[in-house]
């Protein structure tokens, strides 16, 4: 992965996602870099979720997803546990999921990769805020 392209991810999620550091108790953003897959995932654990800003270099694509915390750490399941519990899910699924039809994506199609990151950023912060009431009081109903 390209080092700039993560160092600019990681500043870009974590002014972005800084509410939820200053309003809502999360844990400084800390960055994970997996070079094999060329992913850049910034977390912000809470005591019961984590919100997970995730860069695909190779895509181009960014999403959000919201995991479980368990004794203090992140699920490494990607989906379900052993139990076929949900323990991960993404933002934007976790809200249709919910019946939130209203359109949450800015059109990013032409924007270079800076651009697409802080404004798909900003998108994923604005669902947070306005529907993901649940997600900043750190409930752990939230994905269920």
């Amino acid at each position: 992965m390209d080092q700039e392209i993560a160092e600019y991810f990681f500043a870009a999620a974590a002014r972005t996602f800084d509410f939820l550091v200053k309003d809502y108790s999360f844990a400084p953003p800390e960055l994970e870099v997996n070079n094999k897959i060329d992913f850049a995932t910034v977390t912000f654990m809470g005591k019961n979720l984590a919100v997970e800003c995730i860069l695909d270099e190779r895509e181009a694509d960014i999403t959000c997803k919201i995991a479980r915390v368990i004794d203090g750490k992140k699920t490494t399941h990607y989906a379900v546990d052993e139990n076929g519990v949900r323990v991960r899910e993404g933002l934007f699924h976790l809200l249709e999921r919910r019946g939130v039809r209203e359109l949450l994506f800015t059109k990013t199609g032409d924007l270079e990769l800076h651009d697409k990151i802080t404004t798909t950023l900003s998108d994923f912060a604005q669902m947070l805020k306005e529907h993901g009431g649940d997600i900043l009081a750190d409930s752990p109903a939230a994905l269920a």
